[in-house]
């Protein structure tokens, strides 16, 4: 309630004492004595203006007037007070279902958020699963490729030595076929050069003896 307000009530309540009292104090009017107290009716009605009961009928009419004003003043504040509590009401409720309905997406923004979260986290485990699969694979396919390549490099080592052995084996056989063929011709030259000397010795001893 405003202070305006309080102040009509008070005023209101003021007049309604004054209006109260004015009235207690007029005389009430007296029909059927006017054959007796006729002259003297005649005598007080012209002087009903400067008579208690003329002023008090004055200050009623007055009263009553400023009264029925101050009654509508404060109807018309008291609806207006309303109205602004009304709309403060409003604006109040308004706000309170902003604040509801913000905090309502902010819940469903985070509860969002959360979900994408956890979708993120469910993609990055799928992703590192797949590659730790991959890599895996990979490594197993290495090995496999290194295995083979062993095995290839194991047997073409083997291959290269069989090849060396049999080049060295045969070389040996040839140098052996050399060495034989060469002692077998330096043993003819040797029977040649033998008998060569033989017959130079014979024909020398022949000349001498002829000589």
């Amino acid at each position: 309630m405003s202070a305006l307000s309080i102040i009509i009530d008070i005023v209101l309540i003021l007049i309604s004492i004054v209006l109260i009292v004015a009235v207690l104090m007029q005389e009430g009017q007296r029909q059927g004595l006017g054959a007796i107290g006729g002259g003297a009716e005649t005598f007080f009605g012209k002087n009903k203006a400067k008579s208690m009961e003329g002023r008090l009928q004055k200050y009623t009419k007055i009263a009553a007037v400023v009264f029925i004003v101050l009654a509508i003043v404060a109807t018309i504040v008291t609806s207006h007070n309303l109205n602004n509590k009304a709309t403060v009401s409003d604006v109040t409720e308004a706000i309170d279902q902003a604040v509801e309905d913000a905090a309502e997406a902010a819940d469903e923004t985070a509860e969002e958020a959360s979900e994408a979260a956890e979708a993120v986290e469910e993609k990055a485990e799928e992703a590192a699963e797949a590659v730790g699969e991959k890599v895996e694979e990979t490594a197993e396919k290495t090995e496999e490729k290194a295995e083979e390549a062993t095995e290839a490099v194991e047997e073409k080592v083997e291959e290269a030595a069989e090849k060396v052995e049999e080049k060295a084996e045969e070389a040996t056989e040839k140098a052996e076929e050399k060495v034989e063929e060469a002692a077998e011709k330096v043993e003819e030259k040797a029977d040649e050069a033998a008998e060569a000397v033989q017959e130079a010795t014979e024909e020398a001893a022949t000349k001498t003896a002829e000589g």
